[in-house]
């Protein structure tokens, strides 16, 4: 069995989605016992990952001279944040829970390749995701919908974004940075069936 190890896959993330990431493992490193002495202080990451913030939305406006700035402070971010990742790599020594508890992600142990029922990435366009599903016995459409921020309680609030004869849909035109909920129901000869489970997804 493979040691558990602290993976470096958000050097692959996008910024919007670096910032994020930022986020949640300074909340993560904050008052954790077990990582209390970090090679990066907790005040160096959120210097950094504000920066990176502030130059993301000043590089909106294309000037060359606020994209250098930004892809500079990206670099930045990157160095200090595998310098924190090797740091919670060598604590944790191999402890999962440790790892987890700081926002950073873990390998895996090898396991047979399983297609979910239900699943959201990134489309090919910004502000666009693909959603599939597993193939549904005798469904005749699919049926997507969505929402913004958190779990509405009524049905009728949920968006419609679209129908289709495939178990696969992509929606295009959502905002970046932003968490949006999705969901499925098959549409069967006798009416639509029950929606999957939500999956929570933050937009790039």
């Amino acid at each position: 069995m493979k040691k558990v190890k602290v993976l470096l896959d958000f050097i692959r993330l996008s910024i919007p989605l670096k910032i994020i990431k930022g986020r949640n493992i300074e909340a993560g490193l904050t008052g954790n016992a077990r990582f209390s002495t970090p090679d990066v202080t907790i005040p160096a990451l959120k210097a950094a990952t504000d920066a990176l913030e502030d130059s993301y939305v000043l590089a909106q406006n294309r000037n060359p001279e606020d994209t250098a700035t930004m892809h500079q402070n990206e670099k930045a971010w990157d160095k200090l944040m595998r310098k924190e990742a090797l740091y919670v790599d060598r604590i944790a020594d191999g402890d999962e829970a440790a790892i987890l508890s700081t926002g950073f992600n873990i390998s895996r142990q090898p396991t047979p390749a399983l297609r979910p029922e239900f699943s959201v990435q990134a489309g090919e366009m910004r502000g666009s995701v693909l959603l599939k599903r597993k193939a549904y016995p005798g469904a005749r459409a699919y049926l997507w919908q969505y929402c913004v921020g958190v779990l509405p309680e009524n049905d009728s609030d949920w968006i419609y974004a679209g129908a289709s004869g495939m178990s696969s849909f992509v929606i295009q035109g959502l905002n970046s940075v932003t968490k949006y909920w999705f969901r499925v129901a098959p549409i069967m000869a006798q009416g639509t069936s029950a929606f999957c489970d939500p999956i929570m997804f933050t937009v790039a």
